[in-house]
């Protein structure tokens, strides 16, 4: 990031500097909040408040998100972030929101500071045409940020405003990446991840609330979360997002995989209710699954999928069936939906950073650490070792030297 360019200009680092940042922040993202640590630090400002626009009248915003998930998500995206706090002023304001109004209204409730407004170079630009640009300049210093190459046509604008309304504009070289919520939502929609363009409590909840989705996953997740407890509705939605970042990672089908990581313990039910499902569906448990008869969910699992929730893909089908009782043959596909399962961020327990870590670039030697483990504790509680388990860690075992032959 490039200077700031305020010669002559005296801060005083006592006086109570205040500014206010809006936008619809649909969703907040870390450019947002990286811009506003910026103007914080340059301009010595105490506080930044991120202004969430109220709903425009009589119709939807993108997304279909309201303003007060708006601002939920802008309060998870500066949790713990010292200076910087989502304001509702203008939710709680009836009718249209001017921003000169808003103005006035953090002039009531700070009339001992110095109020700022942080804008764009677009915004800059167009300022004029806004509501009452006389009373805005009059009320606030103007923080405007500029992008690389951007800065002669940016101290060009400020001039003329100074020159028009005597306005008082700061500007600050502004060189993080070019983030926009209208990518984040689309690739969202297409089942893309957000991890590094979101902060972590902003991701959360677009995931949990299933935000920016297709209809079919908004109403899939909606029902799921009637019929899962909270805790493992939460995980699923782990799974998903998990599913969704492995398949980028190693080039799977990402709609694929959200839909088989969001569904996969869609038949988590109590023990009675799995086997019942399971006589119902002609599947036979054999001495392990009546030991075990939680581990029917994931055979269940993928015929409840196709009844209740409509899947009839083949591949997540078969992913949802394979995801707990390890089989040899498993498809790649299975195995990182397997993986996922086991290393979404909820997850806690001995050995899972190290197969986290192995997940950044290994998928299948983090699938072989995760049976390892598994059969590890297996042992160690003295239970009864899977079916299988042997075969499918041996044949992990081949499929990693061949790899590795080939290299």
């Amino acid at each position: 990031m490039g200077g700031v360019y305020n010669k002559g200009v005296n801060l005083n680092r006592r006086e109570r500097n205040i500014a206010m940042f809006g936008g619809s922040f649909n969703p907040p993202h870390n450019a947002h909040v990286e811009l506003a640590l910026r103007m914080r630090e340059e301009f010595s400002l105490e506080r930044v408040l991120f202004v969430v626009a109220s709903d425009p009248p009589h119709k939807s915003i993108d997304g279909g998100v309201d303003a007060n998930t708006r601002l939920a998500l802008t309060k998870a995206a500066l949790r713990d972030v010292d200076g910087l706090e989502a304001c509702d002023v203008e939710l709680r304001r009836r009718g249209k929101s001017y921003t000169a109004d808003t103005l006035r209204e953090l002039a009531r409730r700070y009339p001992e500071a110095r109020l700022w407004l942080v804008v764009g170079e677009d915004m800059l630009e167009n300022m004029p045409h806004w509501r009452e640009p006389e009373a805005i300049f009059a009320l606030a210093t103007v923080a405007a940020a500029s992008r690389p190459g951007a800065l002669e046509d940016i101290r060009r604008t400020a001039a003329g405003l100074r020159a028009r309304y005597g306005a008082d504009v700061r500007i600050s070289a502004f060189g993080e990446e070019d983030v926009s919520s209208t990518a984040i939502r689309a690739r969202v929609f297409d089942a893309r991840p957000v991890s590094r363009l979101v902060p972590p409590g902003t991701e959360e909840l677009i995931w949990e609330l299933s935000l920016y989705q297709p209809a079919e996953i908004r109403l899939a997740q909606t029902k799921l979360r009637a019929s899962l407890n909270p805790e493992r509705y939460r995980h699923s939605v782990g799974t998903m997002r998990c599913a969704v970042e492995l398949a980028e990672r190693f080039g799977f089908d990402g709609k694929k995989a959200r839909l088989a990581g969001l569904l996969h313990d869609c038949a988590k039910l109590p023990h009675d209710q799995i086997l019942a499902l399971a006589a119902r569906y002609a599947i036979v448990p054999d001495a392990y699954d009546r030991a075990n008869p939680g581990l029917l969910h994931d055979r269940v699992g993928a015929r409840y999928a196709r009844e209740a929730y409509g899947v009839s893909d083949a591949e997540i089908l078969s992913a949802i069936a394979g995801h707990t009782r390890l089989e040899k043959g498993m498809s790649a596909f299975s195995r990182m939906i397997y993986l996922a399962d086991k290393i979404e961020h909820t997850r806690d327990y001995p050995g899972v950073e190290a197969i986290r870590e192995a997940a950044r670039t290994d998928m299948d030697r983090a699938a072989l650490l995760c049976m390892e483990n598994v059969l590890a504790h297996l042992r160690d509680k003295g239970c009864d070792v899977q079916p299988n388990i042997y075969e499918a860690i041996e044949e992990l075992n081949r499929i990693i030297r061949s790899k590795e032959e080939r290299h």
